[in-house]
């Protein structure tokens, strides 16, 4: 039997102060360090009325903010964590074990898998052998999953974090900073030649902080809707859902046949199983060497690039569970599909054999450059994975309709993508736990962005009526 978590989440308070562990804090530490730094230096600056003062100083300041941004985890990761090598689910044991770099120096081939898996189970899911292959759309003897939200729980963001006061600080400095570099930008442009990448930086260093501020406003808002739309709407069990829009949260499991295996790269030693949504991305990087006439006289330039060779996708039908009974889902209608962090990486560096198999090809794609690698990048819904879906439940057509068991009102629905008032229907890796992980304040995905993006747009301005 599967045990009661008896754990429940709510509020998550005033104030989210969280420091990362292992390693990654003493890098956390040298960033704080060089925020206190800029920050000392700005103020000294601002006391004696130097306005480079205070820019020099956002040049230690920026970079350490969002070094720790990037750092700093949430308190409910951390909470997650600590549960997971406690309850110790499949996808932990899996990833801690069979993650990591493997290859060979002499060879070139390299394989990369990740370690952990913020999308994965946090509580223990039940198994394969808790399934019931009969009756597949029936409750399992467990009852519910552990990790459902009427068992749990739904978690919120603190009101506040130390993230959003990092990002704070980011908005300060946005004018100073962003006026520095309009003022590097168009000395860049003038100095650079025509269609140079010289003069390219230079149009990224003018338009970049506004452009780039917006952008991050934009995003930040819509992810912003879509957090709270998880924390608003009641998840409902599978056993009593009603057609209409709903939240489901449960487990994948196989409907009437496995899914087709997946094989990268179209490659048959890559192969993948029991993939129930999928997409690979194969990719070259590339160097090229020229040489650019600058007014010191000619001058090498080397320059390395990523390109994108080929991209594949698929679904396959399967059954969303809760324990309490499963439901159809039609993944191939969701428009909008996130598979959390990828299952694996290939890299081949180029040699004279792939030269052969690929040369012809690329050769002729890109001209001038040298290819130095291949890599091949998977990610996928899994059987057995968590999945959390907003979407609608509609009536199941009748030739279709084989479940076992007439009176289960689920088994008369399927699950597809459509959205509804007020929300865009989505389809995830990860319960709502996984999905909430990193989750923060409405005035940190809303308020602040738009602030920041704001003191950009006024600092590209002042840039260019004071040059």
């Amino acid at each position: 039997m599967i045990e009661d978590p008896q754990v429940r989440f709510g509020a998550g308070g005033s104030f989210d102060f969280t420091p990362p562990s292992g390693f990654q804090f003493i890098f956390w530490i040298i960033s704080l360090i060089a925020v206190a730094f800029g920050l000392s230096t700005s103020l000294f600056a601002l006391i004696n009325d130097d306005f480079d003062g205070i820019t020099a100083g956002g040049i230690f300041v920026v970079p350490g903010c969002l070094l720790a941004m990037y750092l700093t985890p949430t308190k409910l990761q951390k909470e997650f964590d600590k549960i997971r090598i406690k309850e110790k689910p499949r996808d932990f044991i899996q990833r801690k074990e069979g993650g990591g770099r493997t290859g060979n120096f002499w060879t070139g081939k390299y394989s990369t898998a990740p370690t952990r898996d913020d999308r994965g189970w946090v509580f223990k899911a039940p198994g394969p052998e808790h399934w019931d292959k009969t009756d597949r759309y029936g409750p399992d003897d467990n009852g519910i999953i552990p990790e459902h939200p009427s068992v749990i729980g739904t978690p919120a963001p603190a009101s506040f974090s130390f993230d959003g006061l990092l990002l704070c600080i980011v908005t300060l400095y946005s004018i100073p900073i962003t006026m520095l570099s309009v003022y590097t930008g168009v000395e860049i442009a003038a100095g650079a030649q025509s269609e140079s990448d010289f003069g390219m930086i230079g149009c990224a260093l003018i338009l970049g902080p506004s452009i780039g501020s917006v952008v991050y406003a934009f995003t930040m808002w819509s992810q912003g809707t879509k957090m709270q739309l998880t924390i608003d709407v009641p998840t409902s069990k599978i056993r009593s859902m009603a057609a209409g829009e709903l939240e489901l949260v449960g487990q994948v499991r196989r409907e009437n046949s496995p899914a087709p295996p997946v094989q990268v790269g179209d490659d048959p030693a890559r192969t993948y199983d029991d993939l129930h949504a999928w997409e690979w991305v194969y990719e070259i990087y590339l160097r090229r060497t020229y040489v650019e006439m600058t007014d010191k006289g000619p001058r090498t330039r080397t320059e390395y690039r990523w390109e994108t060779i080929t991209a594949k996708e698929g679904t396959h039908n399967f059954i969303l569970h809760d324990g309490t009974g499963g439901v159809l889902v039609k993944p191939n209608t969701f428009k909008e599909i996130n598979m959390g962090d990828h299952i694996r990486i290939w890299e081949v560096d180029h040699n004279r054999n792939l030269g052969e198999i690929f040369g012809s090809i690329i050769t002729t794609t890109f001209g001038g450059w040298t290819i130095l690698k291949h890599k091949w990048t998977l990610w996928g819904l899994a059987l057995g994975d968590p999945c959390y879906i907003l979407g609608t439940a509609k009536t199941r057509p009748k030739e279709t309709n084989e479940a076992t068991q007439r009176d289960y009102q689920q088994t008369l629905m399927q699950v597809v993508g459509e959205s509804g008032v007020g929300f865009n229907a989505r389809l995830e890796r990860g319960s709502e736990l996984g999905v909430l992980g990193k989750v923060k304040s409405q005035i940190e995905y809303k308020l602040i962005p738009g602030i920041l993006a704001i003191g950009c747009l006024i600092g590209t301005y002042l840039a260019y009526t004071n040059y």
